[in-house]
């Protein structure tokens, strides 16, 4: 209160305080916004120290101490954001205390520009009904008593560690959350050199509930640290497997270490849903993997590098699967999600260019999306010839299933 004191000892100095601002530029945020909102007129064009801190206060004789939650904060700050580029310096305090989340569901941290590496503790630990967790660019304090009970992870690494060091903490995220029923995991892209097979301490994590696995690959390149982190995975129950390519790729081009993907990635047995997009799409890889997943049903497939050749090779490697397996189902669906480089004969020439078993096709619906040059009737003849039972084409925002439901059996 030294400006209010000062301008009170007698008209001279009055005129004095209130016409030199710099006075005036101490904003001590709390409860009396209006007096803060003059100081900060009287301040004028000068820059602005803020401070938000608790504060010891008397009422009727009695010291009560301030104490501040997020609604108060808001509340204050909601003054001096505005001024933001008037800020000098930037003061705040907050009193520690046990803050528990009993109740809390949900929870959704996004901050890709985030540059503190410091790993943040919430909650005291207490959030024992904490089920979904979406985390991007935060490092957090994975304890078990609130992460123990996740069922839904979607998880960006904050990308302060790397190599090893990044696949030790994922995998101490998931042995913490080893309930997970859905996990979406992504890396940002940085230039990372280390050898996924060089010999490590890390520990084996089996997810044995995790039904839904989504990968993203966010750099032109698959990091060494999800190579480990796959490596050291044990997915028993997973039916679904989607791997996404977030990279802006200026042409079709391929992720160079996929043959270590394919080493790394642990048996799928009962793997039944395979979504697989652009930089994944390399025949070496699509192919042996397909090999490796006899009961599959549905698979999806988008991109530029879904050509001719590619479909053929694909359509020889699902027969060569049935005569290997024949006790397996044929693939439910193959779904061709915007693959510009096909044309309706490329299609007519890999999935009915062979012989075919009339009684048993190598794919019972074929579904295209957003496929420009591929013409509904061009197709219908892959019907009448055996090849597939059902053609299905559309034009759809999303790819994954089919708009009337998804086919039986799946």
């Amino acid at each position: 209160m030294f400006p209010v004191n000062v301008s009170h000892v007698c008209r001279a100095w009055r005129r004095l305080a209130l016409h030199t601002p710099s006075v005036w530029r101490r904003i001590a945020l709390d409860s009396r916004l209006e007096m803060w909102s003059q100081r900060i007129l009287r301040a004028k064009a000068c820059t602005l120290d803020i401070q938000l801190a608790p504060r010891a206060l008397a009422l009727h004789g009695m010291l009560y101490k301030t104490t501040f939650d997020a609604r108060t904060v808001q509340l204050y700050f909601h003054l001096v954001i505005p001024l933001i580029e008037r800020w000098r310096t930037l003061e705040i305090q907050f009193e520690t205390s046990s803050v528990h989340a009993p109740h809390l569901r949900e929870l959704c941290l996004v901050y890709p520009g985030n540059d503190d590496t410091k790993e943040f503790a919430l909650f005291d630990g207490n959030a024992p009904r904490l089920r979904r967790v979406t985390l991007l660019g935060i490092r957090l304090a994975w304890t078990p008593s609130l992460f123990h009970n996740l069922t839904y992870l979607d998880y960006t690494h904050h990308g302060f560690t790397g190599g090893h060091e990044a696949a030790s903490e994922v995998l101490h995220i998931l042995q913490v959350s080893a309930r997970l029923e859905e996990l979406r995991l992504a890396f940002p892209w940085r230039i990372d050199g280390a050898d996924p097979y060089a010999d490590s301490s890390l520990r084996p994590v089996t997810l044995s509930c995790l039904s839904t696995l989504v990968v993203s690959i966010e750099g032109p390149e698959v990091p060494s640290a999800l190579l480990l982190v796959l490596l050291h995975l044990s997915l028993p129950t997973t039916r679904s497997l989607r791997l996404l390519s977030r990279y802006p790729f200026r042409r079709p081009t391929l992720f160079p270490r996929l043959r270590h993907v394919l080493r790394a990635l642990p048996e799928l047995p009962k793997l039944e849903h395979l979504y697989l997009e652009h930089g994944w799409l390399d025949p070496r890889f699509v192919f042996p993997l397909l090999h490796s997943i006899p009961r599959l049903r549905y698979l999806a497939l988008q991109g530029l590098r879904v050509t001719g050749p590619f479909l053929r090779g694909l359509a020889d490697a699902l027969r060569a699967q049935r005569e290997e397996f024949p006790l397996c189902p044929p693939l439910a669906v193959l779904e061709l999600v915007r693959c510009s480089s096909l044309t309706a004969e490329d299609v007519r020439n890999a999935l009915g260019g062979r012989s075919v078993s009339k009684a048993s096709p190598s794919i019972e619906v074929l579904l295209v999306r957003d496929c420009g040059g591929i013409e509904p009737s061009a197709l219908r003849e892959l019907e009448a010839m055996g090849s597939v039972t059902r053609v299905i084409v559309r034009a759809s925002r999303g790819a994954g299933a089919l708009a009337g439901g998804k086919p039986r059996n799946i």
